[in-house]
């Protein structure tokens, strides 16, 4: 009986199996001898972890628990060297092979490989791991066009077998072996020599299968990866409209993709480490673990009762040290699990991880058994702590400001999240850059280099289980949930940048309050090395360490033209307050801004690999067709200059806010899913666009920033432009007593005021009041100046209009074109055509502020347009201050105004709006043409004499004087009848 359980472990030849009654292979004995140490023991973590809240644990089992294990030798690496270990080390017995290189493979898209036992059989093709069936074009190319999101050019969603030769050495045979899939995409089955041994389908950690001993010799390794198999992680919305949108999965973003990528290896080991936990509030540190020890007899196991002598080995690599910090503890094997725990003391030069100071130690763990190394752990930490405190967040016990925006998954060239450091330095780097300390992964979590980068760099990781779902209707989801967030913590947990978990996005359901409750309260009891909320956009619950909402946030899901920024003019005494006072935890301010900004058609060229940007060549053809494509530049630029007015005031906004925890930005990067949602100040590749560096951005975005609390910014000549200075300061340390220098700088970077306000001692972790500015505006002329605030390392600006309050000036204005009218023009008249909104018909529903999100996905919420391009080398702009794109003064210019669509009328725009690119029409509001030997002006916007608004008083006068002075000498010529017939096409 003992040969013929070793032979079943050992199985060297695909045919043979093990009897069931009836003579039948029966791979259920073959599973569960090779799966009764499998990962994912929650239970087991729970006793391991619980010493922080219960009772604390020793290094031995049985009776010896309760009592710490013994201490071996201690090196902490001092002058006078380190002492000689207790246990002798022998050669290793570990062993990991790469398996990364070219598979045998085979697609099923017909379902046939699992009857016709593919699994037993040679795949007739080939594919290169870890890599994916897009990547390999092995599905057939696909022209299919969408708006709704990048195309992929050989999508595929089904089974496909992937197959290897694996060849076990002497040596190895009798060790245990583990199959790691760093990063599948799909249910992976799993089989060796053609019998199945398990099944995995996590979409956030590797799948780990334990293969048992595997005899010498070759051994073929088979997966079957079935990416049309998943649990409902995306089915988000009640309506039933929105489905597979978990950014895990879904086609929006990182795509559906059938494959592995990461790591493919084989470990080999005598026993086993598992679930080690650091955590290392303080230079004292607890360690936690498992070892599991296998053992092939079934009926009675021998590993535990061998008279042997066990040792784990911890070895602290300190950062900025030459020697590591090394403890060995002898440890009791009594049974095949024993849990182990150990509390350490680092040295004084073990330095903290903070966000301005990111410092990473690392430990190895090494069980011996008899001076035979067994098995082998490795694992970065850091030391500090993350809490929150009534409405604060604290690292360190120093309140920090969450400066964040998501990661959505979004990798064009390959369709996956990276595996490898270098992708995710391109993105962390880029967002620290703009001043972020945060990111927040929307309903996925990425692999393990993103959690070492983020280490690197300092950032704050917010981490979700993959899921965008309502809950606790679907039993096997709900409990997918939690494992998927067992596993996450279990793989990523001892990163000191994750610091932040939750369930997933904006999630939905009657049950799902009690769930989340559920969820926090076992993860708070658990582990206290993060803080913990239950969906992200709500609900809010009661146990929560923090919360997110959307509404503090300068443009709401809905409102449309009602949102604040399209409703009124800027003014900066606009914070948050009433929401804080709303929840007694953190508040963060959920998916802020979204943005749009015109797709940049020149990015085209750079989707070369598995998605292809279908959707920016339909806008472009459009254009072209038109004969608009030669400003689609302009529009991709004046459209960005306005949306980064607007992520500024959306960002200040929170930072004015007393006790607010943070905002995440929907996002730092262009969203190419969804409708096609361009709300990123870089693209979808990290790429730094036209409009706005890093530098600018990092002005109103960054630990200390000098924020200016006023009224408006538009101001008559004489009147003093007032406001409030404060100083949102979340430095690493406090900054010493100084001065703030006040400017007010002209457009041709003259200076024309200035002032110095004296600021006393500035603490880290607070908005500092530093009292009231005034600036004279009595002889400055009509411009647009930049009230420049500079410091101790710090600047910001802010544009104030100044015009002159000037008596109207005549002009001959006409709300229709009657026959009078035109024979006037025709014979010479100089004309303002400025028809009423209600007589246009409806097109674009014109706002100040870009599209938000964007049309298609938002079923056409207002607004429709993405802001002005303003024909500054025009004169009337000699005479009326703007720049080539929206201000904020033009908002008076706009408001319950309908544009003017120029669509069979060829017109000189002077004040161009940008239309949605799903509709792109030629819109102004305000142009010029030619009609016989007259002139007409186009208007839009409210030039008549009772519109009592200081800045259409200033248009109102510089369009009389450039009538008065200039000429339509670049003006197109339209006859009477062409002008008739446009006016005949658009009007209501």
């Amino acid at each position: 009986m003992d040969q013929l359980r070793r032979s079943i472990l050992r199985w060297p030849e695909r045919q043979r199996s093990v009897r069931g009654r009836a003579g039948q292979p029966h791979p259920g004995n073959i599973e569960r001898k090779r799966q009764y140490c499998r990962l994912g023991d929650g239970d087991r973590r729970e006793q391991c972890r619980a010493g922080r809240r219960n009772t604390r644990r020793s290094a031995g089992s049985g009776k010896d628990r309760g009592r710490r294990a013994p201490l071996g030798v201690r090196s902490m690496g001092g002058a006078d060297g380190a002492a000689r270990p207790t246990f002798k080390k022998r050669t290793t017995m570990l062993h990991r092979l790469d398996l990364s290189g070219t598979w045998s493979f085979a697609l099923d898209p017909d379902n046939v490989g699992l009857s016709s036992k593919w699994a037993a059989t040679t795949l007739g093709d080939s594919i290169a791991l870890p890599g994916s069936v897009d990547e390999a074009r092995k599905a057939p190319a696909s022209s299919a066009i969408t708006m709704a999101h990048l195309s992929r050019r050989h999508p595929y969603v089904g089974k496909a077998w992937y197959q290897r030769i694996i060849k076990i050495a002497a040596d190895q045979s009798q060790l245990y072996h583990w199959l790691y899939l760093e990063r599948p995409h799909g249910q992976v089955d799993l089989f060796i020599n053609g019998i199945k041994i398990g099944r995995d389908e996590s979409l956030s950690t590797p799948n780990r299968f334990f293969l048992g001993r595997l005899a010498e010799g070759e051994h073929t390794v088979t997966l079957l990866i079935d990416n049309g198999r998943f649990e409902a992680v995306g089915d988000a919305h009640i309506a039933g409209d929105m489905p597979d949108v978990a950014h895990s999965k879904t086609e929006h973003t990182q795509t559906n993709w059938n494959g592995v990528v990461g790591s493919i290896e084989l470990h080999s080991a005598g026993g086993g480490i598992h679930n080690l936990a650091v955590d290392a509030p303080s230079r004292h540190l607890r360690i936690c673990m498992d070892l599991e020890a296998y053992d092939t007899n079934a009926f009675w196991p021998t590993f535990w009762k061998a008279d042997a002598t066990d040792m784990v080995r911890l070895s602290f690599s300190i950062a900025g040290q030459d020697r590591p910090v090394v403890e060995e503890h002898a440890v009791s094997i009594s049974s095949a699990l024993t849990s182990l725990q150990f509390d350490v003391e680092l040295p004084e030069a073990a330095g903290n991880w903070d966000e301005f100071d990111p410092i990473v130690h690392s430990l190895v763990v090494e069980w011996f058994r008899d001076g035979q190394l067994l098995d082998r752990a490795e694992t970065p930490f850091g030391i500090r702590t993350i809490r929150s405190q009534g409405r604060h967040i604290l690292l360190n016990d120093r309140r920090v400001f969450l400066r964040g925006t998501l990661d959505c998954c979004i990798f064009p060239l390959s369709g996956y999240p990276p595996t490898d450091k270098r992708g995710w330095r391109k993105a962390f780097e880029t967002a620290a850059a703009y001043g972020l300390n945060h990111i927040r992964f929307h309903s996925y979590c990425p692999p393990k280099a993103a959690f070492e980068v983020a280490d690197e760099l300092g950032l704050l990781l917010h981490v979700e289980t993959p899921i965008w779902a309502i809950l606790g209707a679907d039993p096997a989801l709900d409990r997918y949930i939690l494992t998927e967030a067992e596993r996450i913590v279990a793989e990523y947990g001892n990163h000191p940048s994750f610091v932040m978990l939750t369930v997933g996005n904006e999630v939905y359901g009657a049950r799902m309050h009690a769930f989340l409750e559920r969820f926090v309260e076992y993860w708070q009891a658990k582990d206290a090395r993060r803080i913990y909320s239950g969906g992200s956009g709500w609900p809010t619950i009661e146990r929560a360490n923090y919360v997110s909402k959307p509404e503090p946030r300068s443009h709401r899901w809905g409102e449309g033209l009602n949102s604040r920024l399209n409703a009124r003019p800027l003014e900066t005494r606009t914070d948050w307050s009433e929401w804080v006072q709303k929840v007694p935890m953190a508040l963060v301010s959920h998916e802020i801004g979204q943005w749009c900004v015109y797709p940049d058609l020149r990015a085209i060229d750079k989707y070369t690999g598995v998605l292809e940007a279908r959707n920016f060549i339909v806008v472009r053809d459009d254009l072209a067709a038109k004969s608009m494509l030669p400003l689609a530049d302009d529009f991709t630029f004046n459209s960005g200059r306005l949306q980064t007015m607007l992520y500024k005031e959306d960002i200040e906004a929170a930072l004015r806010t007393p006790d607010f925890a943070g905002f995440q930005l929907l996002g730092l990067q262009d969203f190419p899913g969804q409708g096609t949602a361009l709300v990123g100040v870089v693209d979808a590749f990290w790429d730094e666009k036209s409009y706005v560096s890093p530098q600018a951005f990092r002005e109103f975005c960054a630990p200390t920033v000098p924020l200016l609390r006023a009224d408006g910014f538009v101001v008559a000549q004489g009147s003093a432009f007032t406001a409030d200075l404060q100083i949102a300061h979340y430095g690493a340390n406090s900054l010493p007593a100084g001065q703030v220098t006040v400017t007010l700088v002209d457009s041709n970077g003259g200076e024309r005021r200035k002032s110095l306000v004296d600021v006393e001692e500035l603490k880290t972790g607070q908005l500092h009041d530093l009292g009231p500015i005034s600036i004279d505006t009595t002889d400055l002329p009509d411009g647009l100046y930049q009230c420049v605030l500079s410091g101790n390392g710090f600047a910001n600006r802010y544009e104030v209009a100044v015009f002159a309050d000037a008596a109207q000036r005549t002009l001959d204005i006409v709300g229709a074109l009657d026959a009078t009218t035109l024979e006037r023009i025709e014979e010479g008249a100089t004309v303002v055509f400025s028809p009423s909104p209600e007589t246009i018909k409806p097109n674009a529903e014109l706002g100040h502020t870009t599209v938000f999100w964007n049309t298609l996905w938002t079923k056409g919420q207002a607004p429709h347009t993405l802001g002005l391009i303003n024909d500054i080398d025009h004169p009337i702009f000699s005479l009326f201050p703007a720049n080539s794109h929206s201000g904020w003064h033009q908002w008076a210019l706009t408001y319950g105004r309908r544009a003017l669509d120029m669509k069979t009328l060829d017109a000189r725009a002077l004040i161009r709006v940008i239309d949605d690119w799903n509709q792109n029409r030629n819109l102004v509001l305000l142009a010029e043409v030619k009609i016989g030997r007259g002139r007409l002006l186009l208007s839009a916007c409210d030039l008549t004499a009772d519109n009592e608004h200081l800045v259409a008083r200033a248009l109102r006068n510089a369009v009389a004087g450039y009538l008065e002075d200039g000429s339509f000498a670049n003006a197109p010529s339209a006859s009477v009848d062409e002008l008739t017939s446009w006016w005949e096409d658009i009007r209501a």
